[in-house]
């Protein structure tokens, strides 16, 4: 991972101004300024812990200053949110962390007046609104603070929902499956909302582990919390959602419970939190225990573009700051044939499947680009694309380009009709839609009673006419399976003029004799058989092309780009991949529609190739089955690759 490190520096010299310190904020002003807040005091719990703050003014943090106390009783856990023109602080107060409340100041000038101290919601105990991170903005306006309380014998995580920050309403508890756990549970989520809509949380645990759950309905109920292959030391974490997508966790890449709190490290997702990258270090000292010598705890971060802002507790004695630029996400070259995962894409419908649903569309590309495919192939099989219109193949085809706004490439077939000028039209359509790349379909080239030369021919002419385009070969199984022979691909390599092929003949031996004739060429092979994805890497296959992507597409992206590292976590993965295709038999497309929804995807099942209303309970409740299998199967797996 490529970051420059910008800044590294304490906020004040430690014991300057108390003997402890602990819990830090961060937040950026709209000018730019950086405002940060903590509490502090003789130690953690005591009657004189106050919350402190400080401006980074002209590069060097201001002289801490008391903004907060609560008079004989001890403050906890500030929180700073820039809310609509107002500097917000949440903070918590009481001697037993059962018994908080939840108080709350402004400041209309950036943090150098505060207003008079007030509770977030009257009468309450335990703690309502941010309990350490800060909330998120929803894309529906809501504002969702991450919450949760401490009892002797529990801990509950939940969220917060305000529409103005005035009114609070708790949502139901994040579910746990108490019986299997070590410890209490879970506190201190941390928040982010994904393109689709749905809410992610990653929690603090007892269990050795960042525990995960996730919200389809803006944060008002949540899935059960499971484990992640993330370690938690049972310590505070946080984490921020970048700009283009990618999210930023920092944390103590230490398992267990009251562990040691060093090292701190952050780490990157480009899947929407499904993998990481290996931990950045920031602070180490070695130790085996919890110790205030070697404490590095608590972080808080924040995002502005590629560049990150973080805080954290350094040895309880001041606040570290950082602030690291990351690399921009590399984008496709134009006509760029990634490796790994390319979804064939399905089509959201309206009611009856009347006409293309795009809002959902929109949230579908978005959604397969945040679980880590390599590039999206619009208007293809899986779209239905020989019951769809040629302007609504047209349109799709601009759409599905405009909405991956250069994240991932895009290549776009669409040819259906059987007359070679009329294909040579709509082929000129997908290439003016501003795809990476024109996919032919094997079978629209040739009956299936003619020969390899008139194949060739009318490829021929397909070339002739549209000379400024990269194409592809899908070896499409409707309305009849053509499979390219050996002979026929160095054919098409020796024009120049093919970039990959999708191949569907679903047998190793073929594939291994297709490599070998494109050996050198440029061509690249996908497999658009699940079974056989692990065997056809290893063989030198580029990637998967297939159906099944649309379930699960992150199995796919660790299968294809980690296939070399634990073999054991590979193999398994195969397993499951291969069983799990006996999906695609079950009313394929509506049941990647169904799947799909159950995932926050607003899309319904309606379809033009099946009627959707034969997709009966029976068959949903296997599909919700296949969806909780592999929930479940993740956790089985070992540490990620």
């Amino acid at each position: 991972m490529n970051y420059q490190i910008i800044c590294h520096q304490h906020l004040f010299e430690p014991e300057s101004q108390f003997a402890q310190c602990h819990a830090s904020t961060i937040e950026m002003l709209p000018d730019g300024t950086l405002t940060a807040a903590w509490f502090a005091g003789s130690h953690e719990k005591a009657p004189d812990c106050s919350i402190w703050f400080s401006r980074r003014e002209n590069g060097e943090w201001t002289i801490p200053r008391k903004i907060a106390q609560g008079d004989g009783v001890p403050c906890w856990n500030p929180v700073l949110f820039w809310d609509g023109g107002t500097l917000r602080l949440f903070y918590k107060v009481g001697r037993e962390i059962p018994r908080w409340r939840t108080m709350v100041k402004e400041s209309a000038d950036g943090g150098k007046t505060w207003s008079p101290e007030r509770e977030l919601v009257p009468g309450d105990l335990g703690g309502r609104g941010p309990v350490k991170n800060k909330p998120i903005r929803l894309m529906d306006g809501t504002l969702l603070a991450p919450a949760s309380i401490e009892t002797e014998t529990e801990w509950n995580a939940f969220a917060d929902r305000s529409p103005d920050g005035e009114r609070w309403e708790k949502s139901a508890a994040i579910p746990i499956d108490r019986a299997a756990l070590a410890g209490k549970g879970v506190i201190q989520p941390t928040l982010w909302q994904d393109g689709t809509g749905l809410v992610h949380a990653f929690l603090r645990s007892t269990e050795g582990a960042i525990l995960e759950s996730h919200s389809a309905d803006c944060g008002k109920t949540w899935s059960p919390a499971r484990r992640t292959s993330l370690p938690n030391n049972n310590c505070g974490i946080d984490l921020v959602k970048l700009e283009d997508g990618r999210v930023v966790l920092v944390y103590n890449p230490v398992s267990g419970n009251w562990a040691a709190r060093s090292p701190i490290a952050f780490a990157v997702s480009e899947d929407n939190g499904q993998t990481f990258s290996q931990p950045q270090i920031l602070d180490h000292v070695p130790c085996s225990r919890n110790e205030e010598q070697a404490e590095f705890s608590y972080p808080a971060v924040i995002a502005r573009r590629n560049d990150l802002y973080i805080t954290y507790t350094w040895k309880r004695r001041t606040i570290a700051f950082w602030h690291i630029r990351l690399a921009p996400v590399s984008k496709p070259k134009p006509g760029e044939i990634r490796n790994g995962v390319w979804v064939t894409m399905v089509t959201p419908f309206t009611e009856g499947a009347k006409a293309v649903d795009y809002p959902a569309l929109e949230k579908l590309v978005d959604w397969y680009i945040q679980h880590g495919v390599d590039g999206l192939f619009a208007v293809c099989q899986s779209s239905e694309m020989f019951f769809l219109s040629r302007e609504e193949r047209r349109e799709m085809a601009r759409f599905v380009v405009e909405k991956a706004a250069g994240r991932v490439p895009v290549v776009v077939s669409g040819h259906i009709s059987d007359a070679i000028e009329d294909q040579i039209a709509e082929l000129k359509d997908a290439r003016d839609s501003g795809a990476d790349a024109v996919v032919l379909v094997s079978n629209r080239l040739a009956r299936e009673d003619e020969s390899d030369e008139v194949w060739k021919a009318n490829a021929q002419r397909i070339l002739d006419a549209i000379p400024d385009c990269i194409f592809g070969i899908y070896e499409c199984p409707y309305p009849y399976k053509r499979l390219l022979t050996p002979e026929l691909l160095k054919w098409c390599a020796q024009t120049g003029r093919f970039a990959f092929i999708k191949d569907t003949c679903c047998d190793l031996n073929q594939i291994k004799v297709k490599l070998d004739a494109i050996q050198g060429s440029g061509i690249k092979l996908f497999n658009a058989n699940s079974a056989t994805i692990l065997e056809s890497m290893r063989m030198g296959a580029a990637g998967f092309c297939g159906v099944m992507a649309n379930f699960h597409p992150e199995l796919y992206v660790r299968l294809t780009h980690r296939w070399k590292g634990n073999r054991q976590v590979s193999e398994m993965l195969q397993h499951f991949a291969a069983v799990a295709s006996y999906a695609e038999l079950q009313m394929y497309p509506v049941s990647a529609k169904y799947h799909l929804s159950l995932c926050g995807v607003p899309i319904r099942t309606d379809s033009r190739v099946k009627d959707c209303r034969d997709f009966t309970e029976l068959r949903q409740i296997e599909t919700r089955s296949l969806l909780g299998l592999w929930q479940d199967y993740q956790r089985l797996l070992p540490d990620q690759q």
